[in-house]
């Protein structure tokens, strides 16, 4: 469910948070609220699979936003508990 054409452009883990600098294509998902919560738990479920990490932060084009379209939120990092 990630958009066509994200790119990852950053990724770094401290004190067991990962954090994710996406494009700007990240935040744009045709499938709606649906989509974007799809592809925040294909992000992080995958990310957590490390025992490094236990939370994602998610950052578009280096900058941290409140919120993806449709109300969701990136505002701090999200744990598979956020789901």
């Amino acid at each position: 469910l990630i958009p066509e054409g994200t790119k990852l452009l950053g990724a770094r883990v401290a004190n067991k948070t990962a954090t994710l600098n996406f494009s700007e294509s990240f935040s744009f998902n045709k499938y709606g609220v649906q989509g974007y919560l799809g592809q925040l738990m294909q992000i992080v479920y995958t990310a957590t699979e490390y025992s490094t990490v236990n939370s994602v932060q998610i950052l578009i084009d280096g900058q941290k936003k409140e919120y993806l379209s449709e109300g969701v939120w990136i505002g701090s990092p999200l744990s598979r508990s956020s789901f």
